[in-house]
């Protein structure tokens, strides 16, 4: 979402004013940029930054949090040990089949176009 503003404000003045007006949630600067913050309630969050003369806000779940970060970084990594160890079964599988194929179409290639071109 976003909100047109008169002014820019500076994203310290903006931190000051969302911790003076919730002070049940954490506000902090968000990971390698000091111009967004982050509104934290548990697993939930709301996004807000300023760019020229507008605010912007946008809520979702905070990925930072400990609960979600590590199940999905072992579930990704399970999804790529699973992606690489199915290529490999399947190539090992399909090797013969995809050899002989290569065979038979380069006896066909050069029964017809090494051949015709030696005439």
């Amino acid at each position: 979402m976003e909100l047109a503003i008169q002014r820019e404000i500076e994203v310290n003045e903006l931190k000051e004013n969302l911790e003076r007006a919730f002070p049940n949630y954490k506000v902090k600067y968000a990971p390698l940029n000091k111009k967004t913050l982050r509104v934290i309630d548990g697993m939930n969050q709301v996004v807000v930054g300023t760019k020229k003369q507008k605010l912007i806000y946008a809520g979702n779940i905070n990925m930072m949090d400990l609960r979600i970060l590590i199940p999905f970084i072992l579930l990704m990594g399970l999804f790529v040990i699973g992606g690489i160890v199915f290529a490999v079964v399947i190539t090992l599988v399909k090797k013969n089949v995809y050899k002989a194929m290569e065979e038979e179409i380069g006896n066909h290639l050069s029964r017809t176009i090494v051949q015709g071109n030696d005439s």
